[in-house]
């Protein structure tokens, strides 16, 4: 009835469209939707829950620390099992729980590093070209429920405690690799279920109940035993090697090369047909002087897996370059004088050599700005901003020219010139270098007709070619000194300003300085204080000197210090006298003026 009236909406006339539009609605949910982990939901769970039935959850590769709970008719699958971990949140929990859901597809995950991997409660799923690793409880439980009906195939279970645990019969095993598990398939002790039900086209080798001929020991029909030939299970490739036992060993048609299908994660309907990526390659500076050419030869592993390297149909790799700019899309052109552009194909081996390349084409770098030139003790500090396309810089400096002397301090953007005289004023200046650097990655390709690629390999790069020289910065004059306590006192302590600022010269001690020999030293009792403070301010000096920690503590304290002082020096008479009077009012209030007249008395002044 209701889609009768949506379709009597649908006809309505152009000035009730809207409404009809919105009575049309219900009749569209029937059209799937693909959801995004991580780019449109940031976890596998989030999307579950807002998928709706008939719809896919696609995860791309990475980490996944969840316990998920599955959703009828969702189906959720990974771009690329060998590089998509699932690892329980909580190891009470299984990693994935399916409970009373219907017509589902859980396909290409790693599950790993937990202790269960699915628990299957009255549904019907299909688990496919999933990796069980090294879980310490059961990789995958198939418990009693009305509805179940499961079908466990193409999936690799590796050193898994318990491979299949199965309460049910409903349960059919196919297509997969058992490999060094304690137990492959087993049930309830107390309903036994026989090993070899609904069991056949597996792959088996080194399983200790296998092994010793456990009870449990079920290997069904038109099995194999032996090494399955996976490419590294120690970075979780499982692809297979050629001359392994389970190619082309078991029920069905590869969706990879439309041949007899492999038994284990990369074979059968749901196979994701990505080859695994090569690891970093090696790059060489192969250049040549004479003729002067600037080639780049690439080193790589290769991809052992049957569908790269193959003895009759072999794959490929392509070779992907460019230059001063790292990551994809690598589209350089200046190979080969121009003429070869990335990514370049090699259909045989794993070297190639770009030659005559043409780095002189790169932009020469911006020019810093040399921010400043911070003199110390027989050096100086300089400090400048980044030019633009740097990827080094020149330090230059002298005496009476920039030019005297020139250093390569590296891509940083601060460095102290040593070695230098104190009470000699040198002028500094900073030049930009930029070396051409090349980028490069190796994807390899398989045999089949869809030639499938890997993603790219870690990107490797290497500077070849002459540096090219930016203009200089704009100069800086500074001369280094000896930092000494000032007054230079005979037990050379230095003074709590100076090893609180650092050095005499500092603007903040210059100040303090001022105010010394323009105020304090004018009168009886500044006279008096700074007698006091030439006795126990180098003391204090030490101190601070042999506690950092407390250098800020103290700048702090001094820094309302120096602005009176600052101020005192700058302002005029009529302002200093109204500050002294408001100052003397303060005084006054604190210490009462009984005990004022008294200090004062003591310094031999009046009120």
């Amino acid at each position: 009835m209701i889609s009768q009236m949506a379709a009597f909406g649908c006809r309505a006339s152009r000035n009730i469209m809207v409404i009809a539009a919105l009575s049309c609605m219900p009749m569209l949910t029937g059209f799937a939707a693909t959801l995004l982990v991580p780019d449109e939901y940031p976890t596998i769970q989030r999307a579950i829950d807002a998928a709706s039935s008939g719809d896919l959850v696609e995860v791309d590769i990475g980490t996944y620390r969840e316990n998920i709970v599955l959703s009828d008719g969702v189906d959720v699958q990974s771009i690329e099992a060998a590089r998509t971990f699932l690892v329980a949140l909580d190891d009470t929990l299984p990693v994935v729980e399916a409970t009373d859901v219907a017509d589902v597809l859980f396909a290409g995950f790693t599950i790993t590093d937990s202790i269960d991997g699915v628990v299957v409660v009255g549904s019907s799923i299909t688990l496919a070209s999933n990796i069980f690793d090294s879980l310490t409880g059961s990789a995958i439980t198939a418990n009693i429920g009305l509805l179940s009906d499961i079908n466990i195939i193409n999936n690799v279970f590796r050193n898994n405690s318990v491979a299949v645990r199965r309460f049910i019969t409903p349960v059919a095993v196919t297509n997969n690799i058992f490999t060094g598990n304690t137990v492959t398939i087993t049930s309830d002790v107390n309903e036994p279920i026989n090993p070899n039900f609904e069991v056949s086209y597996n792959c088996f080798f080194q399983n200790d109940d296998l092994n010793s001929g456990g009870a449990d020991s079920g290997l069904g029909d038109n099995f194999q035993i032996g090494n399955p030939l996976f490419v590294d299970q120690a970075v979780s490739d499982f692809h297979l090697k050629e001359d392994s036992v389970c190619i082309d060993a078991g029920t069905g048609t590869d969706i990879i090369d439309d041949t007899v299908a492999d038994m284990g994660a990369y074979g059968g309907d749901y196979a994701d047909a990505i080859p695994f990526l090569v690891p970093e390659p090696t790059a060489t500076d192969t250049s040549t002087t004479a003729p002067d050419m600037f080639n780049i030869t690439l080193d790589w592993d290769a991809n052992l897996a049957y569908l790269v390297t193959n003895d009759v149909t072999p794959g490929s790799y392509n070779v992907y370059y460019q230059r001063n700019q790292p990551g994809p899309p690598y589209n350089g052109s200046d190979a080969g004088n121009g003429t070869i552009e990335s990514p370049v194909p090699v259909v045989s081996g794993t070297s190639y050599t770009l030659m005559d390349l043409q780095p002189g084409d790169t932009a020469a770098p911006g020019v810093p700005v040399l921010n400043s030139a911070g003199p110390q003790n027989n050096s100086v500090v300089l400090n400048w901003s980044a030019a633009t396309g740097a990827t080094g810089y020149q330090v230059h400096y002298g005496v009476t020219a920039v030019t005297e002397n020139t250093l390569n301090v590296g891509n940083v953007t601060s460095y102290t010139v040593t070695g230098l005289e104190n009470g000699t004023e040198y002028v500094f200046a900073v030049g930009a270098l930029t070396q051409p650097v090349y980028y490069l990655a190796v994807t390899a390709v398989d045999n089949t007709p869809a030639g499938n690629e890997s993603d790219y390999s870690p990107e490797t790069s290497i500077a070849i070619g002459a540096p090219i020289v930016g203009m200089l910065s704009g100069e800086l004059m500074a001369m280094p000194e000896e930092v000494v306590p000032y007054p230079d006192l005979p037990d050379k302590g230095c003074f709590v300003a100076t090893a609180a600022f650092g050095a005499d010269w500092v603007a903040e001690v210059q100040v303090l300085r001022d105010f010394r020999d323009h105020y304090l030293l004018t009168h009886e009792p500044g006279r008096a204080f700074v007698d006091w403070y030439y006795r126990h301010g180098p003391v204090a000096a030490r101190y601070l000197d042999q506690h950092e920690v407390l250098k800020p503590l103290v700048r702090g304290a001094l820094w309302p210090l120096v602005a009176l002082a600052a101020f005192i020096l700058g302002a005029s008479v009529a302002v200093k006298v109204w500050v002294a009077f408001l100052l003397i009012m303060l005084v006054i209030t604190l210490v009462g003026p009984r005990r004022l007249e008294l200090i004062m008395n003591r310094y031999g002044g009046g009120v």
